[in-house]
């Protein structure tokens, strides 16, 4: 609306308070003048009077009555004087201009007499204000009516023809009526003159207002309130076009600024939406930003379209947590919106209802002023089968290389079964009499041995199968140590290794696959194994002693397995490398490079580490750390713990093997 602008506002401002300056000082002008006018002519009356007076000092001295009448008919029909009349001490008209009103009486409160008579005893001395009086004439027009008091003078008061007492002070008064008539047109002709200047310069004064508000600050304005309108609506390419230098000029100036340093900065923002878009879109993996209270998807790349079937608008309808299984749903729901969370190996779902196996890098973050969980998804299905087939082959070289011990765990059940049967067959052939007690116990000792090899075989085959895709449980931790030397064991008595177990009964179990635990285990322990072997045949008269030394204990939330041994050792250069796929440092044909990698994955898919130190006394260390179960961690409490050692047997426990 054009009355709310502020050039309308600033016009009517300064309008009024022009208005009311102009006006002030022209009434106070004109009254000015009017008092300065009034003033003047009741100085022309009161002269007048007073020359009146004078005038006819002589003729009322010597009381020449025809001479007074003539002199006062003579003033009287001057132009300007309404009146004149001279009063004698009673209030009698005795001479005026007025011949009818001769010789009649004036009462005390009349306005001409009112002045001196308004006490008990009249005034006889009259300043100048005093003795004047403006009232209205029948026709309308302002009198000016000044008295002059008649005194009695000392050469009137002595004369023979007077009888006025001495002590008389007045003997009359000269009343003289002036019109005021000419006076107050005057001052009309000014009223209208000061009321024309007024309006003229108030006009004057408001089209120099509107053209200056205009040009200095209408269009301006104008000019910025466009400016504004199309950065809203964003064209920022467009500056305001203001020269002057006041403060308009500045803020139109500023305005530039402000825009051109939007301009930038839209530009960089949209080039970082385009980069980080990109980023996001051609990232190799799904990812997901959901809510964080209801985990509904915001937002997915064109990879997660690819890699789980579903189209960008399904999975905008769909929560993250329909993509995985209700225990890997209520751990996200838990654990993600906490803090930054790595989850190995969750089973996800496709839309054709197929599983695919995922890791999930997740963090809480703000996007968009919501907070939002942008989740990074890697997919590991390839890589696990891979992994299952490395592993695979790595369980069928080791146990390749177990087959002679394995055959010594199996030939002293064999042996056994062969006396047996035997002992048996002879007391057939011989028709010897039997012990009943010889033939059960021999019976028993039989079973017994077969129960050995069974499972003995039956954890070969067990180690040997695939466990892929196998959901995770918990596992006692020491339980996969000690399956190690159900086919280990032998084999490391016959080649006099010493092997002593510290196992923590009392620790919380991990979560994770048994056969799997059970493997990274039996790749340290022949790792182990062989660098002792390698030390021997370097230094076959070394009196060191060949010893592994295995310990299992608590270490805060993590459960710490330290493997020990007394071999080689681990050179700095090779400790960077050691983990990797293929590296080994064995001779060509007597290793595959894969047992340490594929230890390494293992433990990292459960959320664990493995490092390698040195043995105090010479040797390597391998440290595995993995998590204890959450839901175990309530019933344990923690031990106190410690850093691992070695102290390794002397040289006379060479021969001596402990393991269970």
């Amino acid at each position: 609306m054009w009355y709310r602008s502020i050039s309308v506002k600033l016009i009517v401002a300064v309008g009024l308070v022009t208005s009311v300056t102009v006006g002030t000082y022209a009434a106070l002008s004109l009254k000015a003048q009017r008092d300065q006018l009034q003033q003047q002519m009741v100085w022309s009356a009161q002269l007048l009077s007073e020359v009146i007076r004078r005038s006819l000092h002589d003729h009322m001295l010597l009381y020449q009555t025809e001479q007074l009448h003539r002199a006062i008919d003579a003033i009287g029909i001057q132009e300007g004087i309404e009146r004149v009349r001279i009063f004698n001490g009673l209030g009698e008209i005795i001479y005026s201009s007025d011949k009818p009103e001769m010789g009649t009486l004036v009462d005390k409160s009349a306005e001409q007499c009112t002045i001196c008579h308004a006490r008990e005893q009249p005034f006889t001395r009259l300043n100048s204000s005093e003795r004047m009086r403006v009232f209205s004439a029948p026709d309308g027009h302002r009198v000016l009516g000044v008295i002059n008091p008649i005194g009695n003078q000392p050469e009137c008061a002595a004369a023979p023809c007077h009888i006025h007492p001495v002590d008389q002070q007045v003997l009359g008064v000269l009343d003289i009526d002036v019109s005021l008539g000419e006076a107050d047109q005057l001052l009309g002709r000014l009223r209208d003159r000061l009321v024309l200047f007024a309006v003229l310069a108030m006009a004057l004064i408001a089209v120099l207002i509107s053209w200056f508000v205009n040009r200095l600050v209408n269009h301006p304005v104008h000019r910025l309130l466009e400016g504004t309108r199309r950065v809203a609506d964003g064209r920022l390419d467009t500056p305001i076009a203001v020269a002057s230098k006041d403060e308009l000029g500045q803020l139109a100036a500023s305005f530039n600024v402000m825009t051109g340093r939007l301009q930038t900065f839209k530009r960089e923002l949209r080039d970082s939406e385009e980069k980080y878009r990109s980023l996001f879109e051609n990232d190799p993996n799904p990812i997901f930003v959901f809510d964080q209270a209801q985990f509904t998807i915001q937002d997915v790349n064109i990879r997660a379209t690819e890699t789980y079937g579903y189209s960008h608008e399904e999975f905008l309808a769909m929560s993250f947590l329909e993509l995985g299984d209700d225990e890997e749903a209520e751990k996200i729901r838990t654990l993600a919106v906490k803090c930054c969370l790595f989850l190995p190996r969750i089973r996800h779902r496709k839309k054709d209802g197929s599983r695919i196996y995922v890791n999930i890098h997740s963090c809480p973050r703000s996007h968009l002023g919501e907070q939002v969980i942008i989740a990074n998804i890697a997919d590991i299905t390839e890589r696990i089968q891979v992994e299952a087939q490395l592993i695979q082959a790595g369980k069928l070289a080791t146990l390749g290389e177990m087959c002679t011990g394995v055959a010594h765990e199996l030939n002293q059940p064999l042996n056994a079964i062969r006396i047996g049967c035997d002992y048996f067959l002879k007391v057939i052939e011989r028709a010897l009499p039997f012990d009943p007690e010889k033939l059960q116990r021999a019976s028993r000792q039989i079973i017994g041995q077969v129960d050995r090899a069974a499972r003995i075989i039956d954890h070969l085959r067990e180690f040997g199968h695939k466990q892929e895709g196998a959901p995770l449980e918990l596992v006692d931790l020491n339980q996969p140590i000690r399956d190690v030397f159900t086919i280990l064991g032998e084999q490391l008595r016959i080649r006099e290794i010493a092997v002593s177990l510290e196992l923590d009964e009392t620790l919380p179990p991990v979560r994770g696959l048994a056969h799997r635990l059970e493997q990274v285990f039996l790749n340290l322990v022949t790792n182990a194994r062989d660098a002792i072997e390698e030390r021997h045949a370097l230094d076959p008269d070394s009196n060191r002693s060949a010893a592994i030394r295995i310990r299992s204990r608590r270490d805060g939330d993590q459960a710490l397995v330290t493997v020990a041994d007394t071999g080689m050792g681990v050179p700095d250069k090779v400790k960077d490398r050691i983990f990797e796929p293929f590296f080994t440092t064995k001779e060509v044909g007597k290793g595959t490079g894969l047992g340490l990698s594929i230890s390494y994955g293992i433990v990292k898919d459960y959320g664990g580490r493995i490092e390698v130190t040195d043995t105090p006394g010479g040797g390597a260390t391998f440290l595995v750390r993995l998590p204890l179960a959450a839901e175990s961690l309530h019933n344990h409490q923690e031990r106190p713990g410690h850093e691992p050692s070695l102290p390794l047997p002397n040289p006379g426990d060479r021969r001596r093997t402990e393991h269970p």
